[in-house]
């Protein structure tokens, strides 16, 4: 049963009519959620020279990360299939949105449009999952204990590799060989290993980086698709508590609460869909 959905605003973003690059699709028995690949601003290449203030003022909009997430949510909604399936029909849809917007990659300010993604299906007593990268799906039983959790891809695969770069995200050097080549590429093989990540970002071989599965479920247990802004509080105990035993009110007062206690870990744009199996 579908208990509840939501996306938190970034802290340090609210008031700014700043774009939500998170969507998702909920009904009682299936999910998305849909995680916007971040744009660079317009006409500032090197981030260090631009305050947060401009970075926000020049930041595109309409945004292509959001509508690029809200594209996957649309197209998961009414396609038939796997959720596999799903998520390549998902990539395809995208893939238009990039021959409508973007007409030469510059993996900068033209950069393609993108999103990341997790969905799962609930049916009798077993749940189906798929995702990319960062997004994922967690499954608690009635006590709080956690029973299964997607991985990071990113950050088991990539990010070591990626952090060996000696430039700085900031300078446009660094954003070009990350999205170049670590995202959707196959060919990225070091010590014997693709250490690429994939994304929702109409190339075609981002369908190999899709990983999905079967669990089977117990009665009362808690099934959480989540983007990446809620990975901090997973294995948090109050927050486990809060949604075994589920408050709206107390629930985003906690979450509010958190991301302005501590913004790095907690505050950035974050969505969750909450289930609970009755069966």
């Amino acid at each position: 049963m579908l208990i509840y959905k939501n996306t938190f605003d970034n802290v340090k973003t609210i008031g700014f009519n700043f774009p939500v690059e998170d969507q998702y699709y909920a009904d009682e028995t299936t999910a998305i959620v849909a995680d916007g690949i971040t744009r660079d601003p317009i006409g500032i290449t090197d981030f260090s020279s631009a305050t947060p203030k401009q970075f926000v003022e020049k930041y595109p909009r309409p945004s292509g990360a959001s509508l690029a997430a809200k594209e996957i949510c649309d197209t998961f909604s009414k396609e038939d299939g796997t959720l596999k399936e799903k998520l390549i029909k998902c990539n395809h849809s995208v893939k238009k949105l990039n021959e409508k917007y973007i007409s030469k990659c510059d993996f900068l300010e033209n950069d393609y449009y993108g999103a990341v993604a997790s969905c799962i299906r609930i049916y009798d007593d077993l749940l189906d999952y798929a995702y990319i990268c960062d997004c994922g799906v967690i499954v608690y039983d009635s006590l709080g204990n956690i029973k299964f959790q997607t991985t990071d891809d990113k950050k088991l695969y990539s990010d070591f590799y990626i952090d060996m770069i000696k430039t700085d995200w900031s300078l446009p050097e660094k954003r070009v060989i990350v999205r170049k080549d670590f995202r959707n590429n196959l060919n990225n093989i070091q010590d014997g290993k693709c250490v690429s990540y994939g994304a929702l970002t109409g190339e075609d071989s981002a369908s190999y980086f899709i990983k999905s599965g079967q669990i089977k479920l117990e009665k009362n247990d808690i099934v959480v698709v989540y983007s990446d802004g809620f990975s901090e509080f997973l294995h948090v105990q109050e927050f486990i508590s809060l949604i075994l035993n589920f408050q709206q009110e107390k629930f985003e007062e906690y979450i509010n609460m958190k991301s302005k206690e501590d913004y790095n870990k907690y505050g950035k744009e974050k969505t969750l869909v909450l289930f609970k199996n009755n069966i």
